[in-house]
Order: structure tokens, then sequence, then C-alpha cells
């Protein structure tokens, strides 16, 4: 199955992380997300703790690992980073133990695996709009927000720390990062920061963005993407 390079070209800076251990499967994995995707970590085992806001996507071969480890690491309510599972028997996985994780996608180990580009473009591939609840939604075609089809009058400043945001859906974003891609580097407060979530809540619903204590801002997981 081929693909032409503009239709994943947006892709190209998303990052993913493989996890198994084994080395034949990982590489199988790298070498079908080679050249669509630049940022590929792959770990063997699953650390005590796993920050996944650095990620858009997560690929774990679930046989060699117990579940209560992956309950730990990847059931969190801060995180929305979707996530394929791999195995080579389906009878295996016990759901109900795995209901809390964010699971897109469950792939066995064959000829399926040389196309997990494809699953993962799937997961990762951009829409138009975002919806949220109470009748609110957000254009990534002009960067616009609206509720009830009328246009939310964020100002520039405020959508431009909403459209970061956004732009980073899956991940935690630090007082750091937003003063550094936000405010271009100048002076700036975290003050001044949380007075702009604030004006951004005002204007839509105060749910809709998560503070995150001593970590940062994520937009809150009650979207569908359209």
């Amino acid at each position: 199955m081929t693909m032409k390079a503009s239709t994943y070209q947006f892709i190209e800076d998303k990052s993913v992380l493989v996890i198994g251990k084994d080395n034949s499967v990982n590489k199988r994995v790298k070498r079908s997300l080679s050249g669509h995707i630049s940022n590929i970590d792959i770990l063997t085992d699953i650390p005590s703790y796993l920050n996944l806001s650095k990620y858009d996507l997560v690929i774990i071969d679930i046989e060699y690992y117990d579940n209560k480890d992956l309950v730990h690491t990847f059931s969190n309510d801060f995180y929305n980073t979707p996530i394929i599972f791999l195995t080579s028997d389906l009878n295996s996985i016990d759901f109900n133990a795995l209901f809390n994780i964010t699971v897109k996608n469950i792939l066995t180990k064959d000829e399926t695996l040389n196309n997990i580009f494809i699953y993962s473009y799937i997961i990762l591939q951009k829409k138009d709009k975002l919806i949220f609840k109470n009748g609110y939604l957000y254009s990534l075609k002009d960067n616009r927000f609206y509720y009830q089809n009328r246009e939310v009058a964020l100002t520039k400043l405020e959508l431009k720390l909403f459209k970061y945001l956004v732009k980073n859906i899956n991940r935690i974003i630090s007082y750091e990062e937003i003063r550094e891609n936000v405010w271009d580097n100048n002076p700036c407060t975290i003050y001044s920061v949380r007075n702009v979530i604030n004006k951004i809540r005002e204007k839509s619903y105060y749910e809709i963005i998560n503070n995150i204590s001593k970590q940062g801002y994520t937009i809150n997981n009650d979207y569908i993407y359209i």
C-alpha cells in the first residue's frame, strides 16, 4: 500500500514511542514508520516513570508485560495519548483489566505489522475541526474559535495560546514552554499565563483547559475531531 508524500507530510514532526522486548518486532515497526515520522523512540522495558506528554502515539508489544504495569503507566486521566497494542494472540488480552487505557487499535504481529504506518497515520491524521462540549468548536483550518456557529472574540494572545495548546493536544505544556512559544521569550510571569487561560475559560467554559498542578496546562479530553 502506497500513499502520496503530500498526504502525510504534516505528521513528519510527530513523536512515536515503541515499547517491546522483541528487537525484530521493534525494527519492523521502525522500518514501517521511518521516512514518514522523524521522531521515533524505542524502549525495551517500561520505566517506573514515563513522560507520555512527549509523544503523539505509543505502540507497545504487550506480550511481555504484566497488565498491572500497563495500567499503572498508561491509565492516567491527564494523558490522552493514543496507543496501539501489538500481540500474537488476540485471545490473550484481558480487555477488562485494560479498559481504562486509551487503546485505539490492536494489531497482530503478522503481515499487518509491515503496514503499521497506515494504522498510525489514521490515528495521527489531521482533521479540520475540534468539537468541544457545550456547543464550542475550534477550526484548525482558519484558527478560529466558535460558539454555536458564532465566532468567540478571543484576543490575538488568547488565540495564540489556545492554538498552541491544541497543536500539542496530547501533552502537558509547562509555563516555560508557553513563555517561549507563545510570548516568544518576552517577559512574562506565571500570573500572566494564568490570566490569559482564565480569559479563555470565561469566554468558553472552565473545564476546556486543565491545570495540572506543578506541571502546566493541557486541553481537556472532552473533544472529538471531525
